[in-house]
């Protein structure tokens, strides 16, 4: 290894000359590399300072740090005068080099989150539902007074949710395309034409004497909270709501749904469990978990050391929520239930953190 100051000045000597003799920008810069790259013979003459007697490192020092900048200096004025001759010969300085490997192109691929979207609807379609969606900005009318939320709810508040304007807001839950779901079915049957059944009055629905068809469909979407975000909670997450309108409806048919859905999804091992709860749309109540399977029931960060993961809320559908959505219900009952798809994405894929399927991180996505 060089170390005295001598031989780092005449390493700098070197360096001008084999840099006054390159004849193209490609000679130049491997001349660069081969004085100032990371195995350079000059950047190797500054590792070794520290290996000289202390009484000949100040002046080894000094001597490199000016084989340094001399040889950057002349590697700039080289640079130059070969641009300037390269234009002057009218050849362009950034060639493109055919031989070099072409880029192929970026193939595109399905999100975790719609992977685990679609399987859910296929699930659903083949029990005989309809996929229906709606929009992400919503009448305060259709997320709340539609859905029999009393007007002092604190889920109103702002602190809670996201408002457009008085009457606009970022939908809450997928719950208010249950009242769409239910009145464009209302449409197709009702003889009355010249009403807009799109937002009609209440009171209207309630007058009126025509019994719709029955109400199968799923609805996925994305929705919006002012949450924390935590390992299981975002502030935009997508949830999945399934309401059925009939006659003869009960808590039955709707833990049957569930049952066969949670053996479709999660396989016939998993065990589910429903507790009663309280939902302003719904009456009976209940929430819906299934069995950690990270820890088996032992209990773990996921499962908050319960054994259990809360999947969603369910219930049957409250009389004033049908009558919002155009149905009588002294002749008919219905059940909903919704989820959300994100959570279902995390276990389904083992994803620690809610946040990592909104990163767009490639390298969590490309593993998809």
């Amino acid at each position: 290894m060089t170390n005295t100051a001598e031989d780092i000045l005449r390493l700098a000597d070197q360096a001008e000359a084999e840099i006054a003799a390159a004849v193209s920008l490609q000679d130049l810069d491997r001349v660069r590399v081969a004085y100032l790259g990371r195995e350079g013979k000059i950047s190797l003459a500054l590792r070794g300072l520290g290996q000289l007697p202390p009484d000949q490192r100040p002046a080894a020092g000094a001597a490199a740090n000016q084989a340094r900048a001399r040889t950057e200096s002349a590697l700039s004025r080289r640079r130059e005068q070969l641009q300037a001759e390269a234009e002057e010969r009218g050849a362009p300085t950034d060639q493109l080099d055919v031989t070099l490997p072409g880029r192929g192109p970026e193939i595109g691929h399905r999100h975790p989150l719609m992977m685990t979207l679609e399987q859910i609807c296929d699930i659903f379609i083949g029990m005989g539902y309809q996929v229906a969606t709606g929009p992400e900005v919503e009448w305060c009318d259709l997320n709340w007074t539609a859905l029999n939320y009393p007007p002092d709810h604190p889920a109103m508040d702002e602190q809670d949710s996201f408002y457009v304007t008085d009457q606009i807001m970022l939908r809450t839950h997928t719950s208010p395309m249950q009242i769409r779901a239910m009145r464009a079915r209302h449409a197709e049957t009702c003889p009355v034409r010249t009403l807009d059944w799109r937002f009609p009055p209440m009171e209207v629905l309630s007058r009126c004497r025509c019994t719709p068809a029955p109400t199968r469909v799923v609805m996925p979407g994305r929705t919006y909270r002012r949450e924390s975000v935590t390992l299981t909670h975002n502030d935009i997450f997508h949830q999945l709501e399934c309401l059925l309108v009939d006659e003869g409806i009960t808590f039955a048919d709707l833990k049957g749904t569930m049952a066969m859905f949670v053996r479709e999804y999660f396989g016939p091992t998993i065990p589910v469990r429903f507790r009663p709860d309280f939902f302003p749309f719904t009456e009976p109540s209940a929430d819906f978990s299934v069995g950690c399977d990270r820890c088996m029931g032992s209990g773990c960060r996921f499962c908050k050391d319960s054994g259990w993961v809360e999947i969603g809320g369910s219930g049957l559908v409250h009389p004033n929520v049908l009558i919002a959505g155009g149905y009588d219900p002294d002749k008919v009952s219905g059940f909903a239930f919704g989820f959300g798809i994100d959570r279902l994405a995390q276990r389904r894929y083992g994803i620690e953190h809610i946040r990592t399927l909104y990163e767009n991180d490639m390298r969590f996505l490309r593993q998809f």
